[in-house]
């Protein structure tokens, strides 16, 4: 149920941009990942979620990202100079996971420190079109195996589409100090700067239609170049306590900020592609977010159930601006014209001031009867606040403070079957207005949502499986009213069936599938009246994928990979007048391992959409653009 813009994009930019560069020789995600559900390994992705789509929604923006399981509220851009990668934990991934979230967790993995050892990894990378890119990512040992310093830089030229680029500089550091038996500190900072990204033109048709087909191209402004900057750092403490007791705790920082930013937009456009031209300028919008979260475990045993009590506190303090943009109407034009206008003397008014604080406490109960089962209750209780002054209005808050409770049971049936269920409330953040509404870079008010899931997996073998889930979420629905105002219009249930299936079918092949069959209906008051469909827009009623990696025999390290994606058709407006066409990519490539002067290294070459699909694609609010054509990428790594 991925979006075709929201994939394509994704899988240019985690192949080719500092959001995803740098790691050992031999990462591969198809051999890596236990399950279909999602798993990012460095720069490779496979399953059918990612962290910024799982079952429908957005679990980054919603606030459900993890780091090292730890509460961390989600602003900026996280490079792989500190991270591993990432796990989708939905369905039976979310059994013995301590405070699971209705739209699925995002639990980055910081960096694996070589303790006592120097490694150093070194990637270069050509493509997509003139793209290219150089990473550095090193473990040093500062004392032994007491203090080691992870630490990386990564600089780029990304391509994400012919014509439309950004440059990319990375630095990072993630030391570990251990400096007794049984505690850990860990500490992190990332930093992330993108300039010179190009601003690639949004399409919106004046009726139910799509837009004309025209050649792919660069049709944007050349002065419309934004920037963004995100900064992230925090501190983790681990440690074990006397009588089984442990203490984990984070606090972290994380930082978005865009100084200048446009949007290009072609509105009313008629069949014959002529639509009026709006340009969109906004000042400096910026978001900082300090959260953190602190547990206690205890942990027992009687008789044969192993415990564990967890008490939880989390909480976040979230203080944006946004905003003050100026829109600016450059007359009738063609979309495939690329008539380039005069940088418009944008004149911007006053910004929003938002800040938003969550705070949560919480215990939660886990026992584990080994071979027959395990299963997990909690409940937190939280408080949330919203506090709004906008230009010349009084400060407006909202306010709300729930129960959230959740719960989880899984039944094991041998080593080869078992069936699970579960249950959980939320309190997410709805994130922001679009560009293209009235009003751009709104803080959406905080939602209450839940969901139920259950079903069974079963072992073919240790490393083959097969799980197969039914869920139900429901969620408030935003999207742009009658009057281009991004708001609450009603609530969306998202229903469906999700299979997963993962192993090694024949010896050396290894396929990692996946599949969603559902929908996103919603529901509200007078509905058609304000043009709302009966589904949410953008959301498919099926997806499909499949990856495969087999490893020749009489090619010792050679390998062939590959993958196909299928995404059905999907509202394309929000009155469900208009579906965009169903769409399916291959991708394919090979890698080679072998031996530089004894140290590992791996040439990676893959190739994109490989049938060169061309159709007008879409994101999660009503808007068309160009989708990416075929790609090529060739990367080497080096483990000196």
């Amino acid at each position: 149920m991925r979006l075709p813009r929201l994939a394509v994009l994704a899988s240019v930019l985690l192949a080719c941009t500092g959001a995803a560069l740098g790691q050992h020789s031999d990462d591969n995600a198809i051999v890596s990942a236990d399950d279909g559900f999602g798993l990012t390994l460095g720069r490779e992705s496979v399953g059918i979620y990612n962290p910024g789509y799982v079952r429908g929604f957005n679990p980054q923006v919603a606030g459900d990202a993890r780091i090292d399981g730890l509460f961390f509220d989600q602003q900026g851009n996280l490079s792989n100079r500190v991270l591993e990668g990432s796990v989708i934990r939905v369905g039976i991934s979310e059994i013995g996971y301590s405070f699971p979230a209705p739209t699925g967790i995002v639990d980055y993995d910081l960096k694996h420190p070589e303790y006592g050892a120097l490694l150093t990894t070194v990637t270069i990378i050509q493509g997509p079109y003139s793209g290219y890119a150089a990473t550095v990512d090193a473990s040093v040992p500062l004392d032994g195996k007491t203090l080691q310093l992870p630490i990386g830089a990564s600089a780029q030229l990304a391509v994400f589409e012919p014509g439309y680029s950004l440059k990319t500089r990375t630095f990072a550091a993630a030391p570990v100090w251990k400096p007794l038996d049984g505690v850990t500190v860990r500490a992190f900072v990332d930093v992330f700067d993108n300039t010179d990204i190009k601003t690639l033109p949004t399409i919106f048709t004046e009726g139910s239609y799509l837009p004309p087909n025209v050649a792919r191209g660069y049709y944007g402004q050349d002065w419309a170049t934004s920037r963004a900057e995100s900064v992230n750092f925090g501190t983790i403490v681990e440690a074990r306590l006397p009588d089984d007791w442990f203490f984990k705790a984070g606090i972290f920082r994380s930082v978005s900020d865009s100084p200048v930013s446009y949007a290009d937009l072609y509105v009313d456009t008629l069949p014959t592609g002529f639509g009026e031209h709006l340009l969109v300028g906004s000042p400096d919008q910026w978001s900082g977010s300090t959260s953190g979260e602190a547990r206690l475990l205890d942990r027992f045993t009687l008789g044969p159930l192993k415990s564990e009590w967890t008490f939880m506190f989390r909480g976040r303090d979230t203080p944006s601006t946004y905003g003050g943009s100026d829109v600016v109407d450059a007359g009738q034009a063609r979309i495939d014209r690329n008539v380039q206008v005069p940088i418009p003397d944008f004149v911007y008014s006053a910004t929003t001031k938002d800040i938003t604080k969550l705070s949560s406490v919480g215990t939660s109960y886990r026992g584990n009867w080994a071979g027959l089962g395990e299963f997990a209750v909690g409940l937190q209780k939280e408080a949330y606040t919203d506090s709004v002054l906008a230009p010349n209005e009084p400060v407006a808050r909202i306010s709300d403070d729930p129960w959230r409770a959740y719960e989880t049971l899984a039944v094991y049936l041998g080593d080869k079957l078992a069936f699970f269920a579960g249950g959980n409330q939320g309190l997410e953040s709805s994130g922001s207005a679009p560009s293209n509404a009235d009003n751009r870079g709104e803080i959406l008010p905080v939602a209450r949502t839940s969901q139920l899931d259950g079903g069974v997996r079963y072992a073919f073998t240790k490393s083959t499986k097969l799980i197969i889930c039914y869920f139900e979420v429901n969620k408030p629905y935003f999207n742009l009213d009658e009057n281009n105002v991004d708001r609450d219009l009603g609530s969306q249930d998202a229903r469906g069936i999700e299979v997963s299936f993962s192993g090694e079918v024949v010896k050396n092949l290894k396929v990692v599938a996946g599949g969603v069959v559902g929908s996103v209906t919603v529901n509200g008051d007078n509905l058609a009246a304000q043009g709302i469909g009966t589904y949410a827009f953008g959301q498919p009623r099926n997806y499909e994928t499949m990856s495969a990696n087999y490893a020749i025999s009489c090619l010792p390290g050679f390998s062939l990979d590959g993958d196909v994606s299928h995404w059905g058709k999907s509202p394309a407006s929000t009155d469900d007048s208009l579906y965009c066409q169903a769409l399916t990519q291959f991708d394919a490539g090979w890698r080679y391992l072998f031996k530089v002067d004894g140290k590992s290294a791996s040439v990676r070459f893959q190739v994109l959409n490989l049938t060169n699909t061309d159709i007008w694609s879409i994101g999660y609010s009503p808007g068309f653009s160009q989708y990416g054509p075929r790609t090529i990428q060739t990367t080497f790594t080096i483990d000196l």
